[in-house]
């Protein structure tokens, strides 16, 4: 994609992930330390972690010169300050240092992931303003947050699309993340867990911690059914009663949480309080994509994405919820075959390349109107 000239279109995305998952990624691989900054943004894009809305690389296959910024990222963008002969002091401005790397790359668009910590006050600071500021917001909005300063603010949720105008967007558009067709997916598949949930809680997951603590008395007979394997994969498990935090096997993160997906023989996802009424969040397209077996809340428009009981499952309430655990724990083939065919459904129509395509038509579209 070239201006007349010759240039190619800069297209630039800047994201923050969690510390957590930042802390993990670094402590096993030291030999970073001394690697180059193009080395330190290959090895997290190739992690997998928050694959899903990751589109630098897709944007490349399609004609751009595409530049990848990890905020907080601290080791990769102390790197960055090295190689261009830059300093700032411990603990390094985030803010201030983005804005650098921003104003060096001059690039034609930027996508922020975090519009929160990326707000207006921000945008303000960058010497040479892009020609195009987009954000994405799957969450609730805080108040105070200013999202005057973008151009577009992009969600796959109508709550957002309310939220995103109150907070002074200027436009919001859709935008659904998709699945990294690059995961490598071993087969044969080998189950080795029954039951999973991987993810975090907070202050606004208060349904998932309700459910989660159902399933794990149910998982225990306590509820006079059969017994069966449950397990977390989480960053925090204070939330929960002790004997339930020894469920916990700590994080999982990218690539390695989508094995982990695909080798439980169900996955369970609970949406975020109050986004519980509109498909999909980004854990249905990882697990379907995974080839796992999906668990997950019932909304009345899922099957525009995936097909109920024949792709994914869902329920509407606890009881539907653990009755559907044992039945599919005790019939091997038929969770197996929607297994297969989520997966297949989401290859087929939910790829990330698609998403970045319909993202790039956005983004062209814009760019000619202004």
């Amino acid at each position: 994609m070239t201006f007349p000239g010759g240039r190619k279109h800069r297209f630039l995305q800047v994201n923050t992930f969690y510390p957590a998952y930042l802390r993990d990624f670094y402590a096993a691989r030291p030999e970073l330390q001394s690697a180059s900054y193009a080395a330190h943004i290959d090895a997290l894009l190739d992690d997998g972690f928050s694959g899903g809305h990751m589109l630098v690389r897709e944007f490349a296959k399609r004609g751009w010169e595409g530049h990848q910024i990890i905020a907080n990222a601290a080791p990769a963008q102390r790197r960055w300050l090295a190689e261009n002969e830059l300093a700032l002091p411990e603990p390094l401005d985030i803010g201030l240092l983005t804005a650098m790397q921003i104003q060096m790359i001059q690039p034609d668009v930027v996508y922020f992931t975090d519009v929160i910590q990326f707000d207006t006050k921000f945008l303000r600071k960058i010497p040479t303003r892009p020609k195009l500021l987009i954000g994405w917001r799957g969450f609730g909005i805080p108040q105070g947050t200013d999202l005057s300063g973008y151009d577009a603010i992009v969600s796959s949720f109508d709550r957002t699309f309310v939220e995103a105008r109150q907070f002074g967007a200027k436009d919001v558009q859709r935008h659904y993340p998709g699945f990294p067709t690059d995961f490598p997916a071993p087969e044969p598949i080998v189950y080795d867990r029954d039951v999973v949930f991987s993810g975090s809680v907070t202050s606004s997951h208060a349904t998932r911690v309700a459910l989660l603590q159902q399933i794990w008395r149910a998982s225990r007979g306590e509820d006079g059914g059969k017994p069966f394997g449950f397990e977390l994969f989480m960053p925090d498990v204070s939330m929960f009663p002790p004997e339930m935090q020894r469920l916990n096997r700590g994080s999982v993160w990218g690539n390695t949480m989508l094995t982990t997906l695909r080798r439980s023989r169900i996955t369970i996802n609970v949406a975020v309080d109050g986004f519980d009424v509109q498909p999909p969040n980004m854990r249905v397209i990882e697990a379907t994509g995974a080839g796992a077996f999906l668990l997950t809340n019932f909304h009345p428009e899922l099957n525009r994405f995936f097909a109920p009981g024949e792709e994914i499952e869902t329920f509407q309430n606890p009881d539907e919820l653990l009755a559907k655990v044992r039945h599919y724990l005790a019939h091997d083939d038929a969770r197996r075959a929607i297994a297969a065919r989520g997966r297949e459904r989401a290859l087929r129509d939910h790829p990330l390349s698609n998403s970045a395509a319909k993202f790039e038509q956005m983004i062209l579209s814009k760019l000619s109107a202004a």
